[in-house]
């Protein structure tokens, strides 16, 4: 096995947790300004490595955000993640948190949604991502082993590669960096961090075609005196490369086939993309974001020439089952998407930009991930229900971009605000939508998009030999007898008449 590259095997540092000031302990020794607190959510615990250190004056470098999520174990079947999972995710990457005697996090903080877990964190250019990653993988490992001994349901299910190959696109989890902007004026920098559980990327355009094109949604595009009204620059990529390869020429029933082209495709690991501009290409863009083939991967801001500028919207945009593994190209899920958008300034604020899910949408996904359902916003750090979903949650954080700390969070679906309402209205939908259509679709995903297809082939198949080819039944001097035998043509008369005898 080769040497890990993160941790302290180095010997220049070796991470203990009272290296690392918990935000849960941001009052001590202060005086009390409330009696009592009201628990409105289940806000994370915020880990800072060092931070009463941190230099007055620090170097003004590189650094990224990375969030990092994936479903190794859920507590009854697909519901809510075990709080000793997270712990276990946690502890790893805590103790393990050095790079050639640096940090490789500054600060981090680990949520679930739904029984998603997910480690959230800022990193400075000098670590390389890919061994960011690898400490993520083993993480995730550590997490899956002990949801195995809890018994969980589905141990390490997104993790489907055969073990680390150098960065984790492609093997299961979802994940996403951004860049922080780099600055001597202003340290602040307000992150949005939103996980979904149950649903796939393509939820997420609806935050990218409400906030971002929309005044409807997002007032500033119209009366803000910020690069924002100038638009933004929309990067948009072609999930699904099995419809590339079939456009390519392979036969939709040649397996062998379809997986030679589509392995073709993905090599290097390349994307099909499109830039487009907002607002002028307004139709265009809501016209390939209206299926889950095409999602906003990236969207830039726009400087005084219309070109783009900074990036401040990045989504994990993959299709788990055009990724081969050891089982091939076969559907993997719905792939439960994180995203990492900037706010504030030349950026939407946070209640603009999850403002298009007061509107109650359906999305993909939900029990079994072959259903439409209206998604729910849910605080942090909580677990599906209904139908097992599916469910979003959006965070935002307070950071400082010269010292690498999260000063704060923000949970934007708490409860005990107007998104309670629309979690009632939301449900009231969902229960309508689901009772009056069941297996039967719209409420269920086209044929080709079930996730639980393979049953659905074996059953499809099986009855597709018991199907016959014969003539339609008809009535008349023409058709076939109502006897179903050869026919003869004639008419069926009653009375001597061409009709049953008619009663006086």
């Amino acid at each position: 096995m080769a040497a890990k590259r993160y941790g302290p095997a180095d010997g220049k540092l070796q991470p203990k947790m009272t290296d690392y000031h918990q935000s849960k302990d941001d009052l001590a020794g202060l005086p009390q300004t409330v009696a009592e607190k009201i628990p409105v959510t289940n806000s994370p615990n915020i880990f800072s490595y060092k931070a009463y250190v941190f230099a007055k004056n620090p170097a003004l470098v590189q650094r990224y955000i990375k969030a990092t999520k994936a479903d190794v174990g859920g507590v009854g079947g697909h519901v809510v993640a075990a709080e000793e999972v997270k712990s276990v995710v946690a502890k790893v990457v805590l103790e393990n948190n050095a790079y050639r005697g640096e940090p490789i996090f500054t600060s981090l903080i680990v949520t679930h949604t739904g029984d998603d877990v997910a480690v959230t964190g800022i990193m400075a250019e000098t670590v390389d991502m890919s061994v960011v990653d690898e400490l993520m993988w083993d993480a995730l490992q550590e997490g899956a082993h002990k949801a195995a001994e809890l018994g969980l349901y589905g141990p390490g299910q997104d993790l489907i590669a055969d073990a680390f190959t150098g960065n984790l696109r492609g093997a299961g989890p979802a994940t996403v960096a951004l860049p922080l902007p780099v600055r001597m004026d202003n340290a602040s920098q307000t992150v949005l961090v939103s996980f979904a559980d149950k649903t796939e990327p393509m939820a997420f355009n609806y935050y990218a075609t409400g906030a971002y094109l929309l005044p409807r949604f997002n007032t500033g595009l119209v009366i803000a005196s910020s690069k924002m009204k100038r638009g933004y620059i929309l990067e948009i990529v072609d999930l699904d490369t099995k419809a590339q390869a079939i456009e390519a020429g392979a036969h939709p029933r040649d397996q062998r086939a379809l997986d030679g082209k589509m392995e073709e495709l993905a090599k290097g690991l390349q994307e099909k993309v499109i830039r487009l501009r907002a607002p002028e290409d307004l139709y265009d863009i809501e016209g390939l974001c209206r299926s889950s083939r095409f999602v906003v991967a990236r969207i830039w801001s726009r400087n005084d020439k219309g070109e783009a500028d900074q990036l401040g919207y990045v989504c994990s945009a993959e299709r788990l089952h055009n990724i081969k593994t050891k089982k091939g190209f076969t559907y993997g899920g719905k792939d439960d998407p994180v995203l990492l958008a900037f706010a504030q300034g030349d950026w939407p604020a946070p209640g603009e930009i999850t403002s298009p899910w007061a509107a109650c949408p359906m999305v993909a996904g939900d029990c079994r991930g072959s259903h439409y359902l209206h998604i729910l916003p849910m605080p942090i750090n909580s677990q599906t229900s209904f139908w097992s979903g599916p469910i979003i949650s959006a965070v935002t954080l307070s950071c400082n971009i010269h010292t690498g700390r999260i000063g704060a969070i923000s949970d934007q679906f708490s409860l005990g605000t107007p998104w309670d309402e629309v979690r009632r209205r939301a449900s009231e939908l969902a229960i309508q939508f689901r009772l009056a259509h069941g297996i039967k679709q719209p409420a269920t995903l086209p044929e080709d998009e079930l996730e639980y297809q393979e049953g659905w082939k074996e059953r499809r198949a099986r009855l597709e030999r018991q199907f016959e080819v014969k003539p339609p039944l008809t009535f008349g001097t023409n058709g076939h007898g109502a006897a179903g035998g050869e026919g003869t043509g004639s008419r069926v008369a009653v009375g001597g008449r061409g009709r049953p005898q008619e009663i006086d």
